[in-house]
């Protein structure tokens, strides 16, 4: 392996990925995620403290606690939804410095012949506004 050099994954636009990106104060799906679920117009959260993973499952919208995630869906794109409650409790649980947000990419699982999207938060990429600060993975 003489020679060789690891390409470091930043040089790859992930953008047609599923991704969610997390403040202190709220998250947001890109729309890669919305499309990966077939559009739908309202999921359920489900959070994992001790392995840091957030699984995001489509619902009916009159379900307990759906979350309508997109605002037209004739026009999806990427909103920003204030959650400080939720949000400032995953920081301190996960031990994460509120002046960065952390964006990870999702993968699209099947539980019970239901499409879902798994987000794991143990390597995710650290911005600040719109810099890529590093990345984990």
């Amino acid at each position: 392996m003489d020679g060789f050099q690891v390409v470091r994954g930043l040089y790859f636009s992930r953008m047609l990925e599923p991704s969610l990106k997390l403040w202190n104060t709220a998250i947001s799906f890109n729309v890669p995620a919305y499309s990966a679920l077939n559009n739908c117009e309202s999921v359920q959260m489900l959070v994992n403290l001790e392995q840091r993973k957030i699984l995001v499952k489509p619902v009916p919208s009159k379900e307990p606690d759906a979350i309508n995630w997109i605002r037209d869906p004739a026009k999806p794109k990427t909103t920003k939804m204030e959650c400080s409650l939720f949000t400032r409790q995953l920081f301190t649980k996960w031990g994460w410095d509120d002046t960065y947000q952390y964006r990870t990419n999702g993968k699209l699982v099947k539980f019970d012949k239901k499409l879902m999207l798994l987000f794991d938060f143990n390597r995710p990429e650290l911005w600040q506004g719109m810099k890529l600060v590093r990345e984990d993975g």
